[in-house]
């Protein structure tokens, strides 16, 4: 008699790959997470915000979950050089595959490429680390008896006021590494100095809140940028007007924003046309408010022709 009941499904159906699935250095949770990416299709464009709606988890649980699968071969993260990210705009295109020979030989155009190696939340370097701090500039100085080189003193004084400002921006990047990493998938760089700097106790919960009611004033016309209300709000100088009537639109709003995202990166990926990603977007809103929907759907609008 059969224990482990199988179908031989003709359609509907999703290979893996067992030696992904025999790999013991996955647990169940890195086996659901790529047992659930292989059900979907190969141009779909795995977005941190919708892939964590979809599958019910917090954003920094998922990212150390997808750490993990870059440390272990089956993902591989390509960070495009970008100094400043527009609102909605994807920072990092993540690969996946059960087969780490497949995903290095599909990768390696990017691979060629010096970029930052990833590290596991756990192993990133501290301030003390030799690592991320500035180099020493040291002049050699030769001093004589009977003179005393001011150039020299000078430089050496200006060099201390420069690593000092170093020092400081180091210490505020490097804080909470644990918020810096979540806030590194949502903001630029220049944002989350700013916003550590003015609240640098900052936790991950009250971040989605700022930035929720920062997204929600901006779209009511109250401020003119999400980022520049959201280090204001951070800092106590900014005052919310646009209310939110109960916890359930709240719930609709992230729901929206998380398919508007999914569907930005989706155009800029696979390049379908712009009818067909409007028609989706409103095809998968019809059960939410009408007069919600449309606000998400000029804005998605807009940034398809941008």
């Amino acid at each position: 008699m059969d224990f482990i009941i199988k179908n031989q499904h003709k359609s509907n159906y999703t290979v893996i790959y067992n030696k992904f699935i025999q790999d013991k250095n996955l647990n169940l949770e890195l086996l659901g997470l790529g047992t659930y990416l292989l059900n979907k299709p190969p141009n779909w464009v795995i977005n941190i915000n919708h892939l964590s709606y979809e599958l019910t988890i917090g954003k920094d649980k998922l990212l150390r979950l997808i750490n993990c699968m870059i440390e272990l071969g089956y993902m591989y993260r390509h960070k495009k050089e970008i100094a400043f990210v527009r609102r909605g705009e994807l920072k990092n295109i993540y690969y996946f595959s059960d087969d780490k020979e497949l995903l290095n030989k599909t990768t390696e155009p990017f691979r060629s490429v010096a970029t930052t190696p990833q590290l596991h939340l756990s192993t990133f370097p501290t301030v003390d680390s030799p690592s991320m701090l500035t180099p020493s500039l040291d002049i050699p100085v030769v001093e004589t008896p009977s003179m005393e080189n001011t150039s020299h003193n000078n430089t050496s004084n200006y060099k201390d006021i420069i690593e000092k400002e170093d020092n400081k921006k180091e210490t505020i990047l490097t804080n909470n590494l644990s918020i810096r990493t979540y806030l590194k998938e949502i903001l630029d760089d220049t944002t989350i100095v700013n916003l550590l700097r003015v609240k640098p106790d900052l936790t991950i919960d009250e971040f989605k809140n700022l930035y929720e009611m920062a997204n929600l004033e901006f779209k009511g016309g109250f401020c003119n940028s999400v980022n520049a209300c959201l280090v204001k709000a951070a800092s106590g100088k900014w005052s919310f007007r646009y209310n939110i009537v109960n916890n359930d639109e709240l719930k609709v709003h992230r729901v929206l924003k998380g398919k508007l995202n999914y569907y930005v990166d989706y155009y800029k990926i696979a390049s379908p046309s712009k009818e067909e990603i409007l028609g989706k977007f409103l095809n998968e809103c019809q059960k939410y408010n009408q007069d919600l929907v449309d606000i998400y759907y000029q804005e998605l609008k807009e940034k398809l022709e941008s």
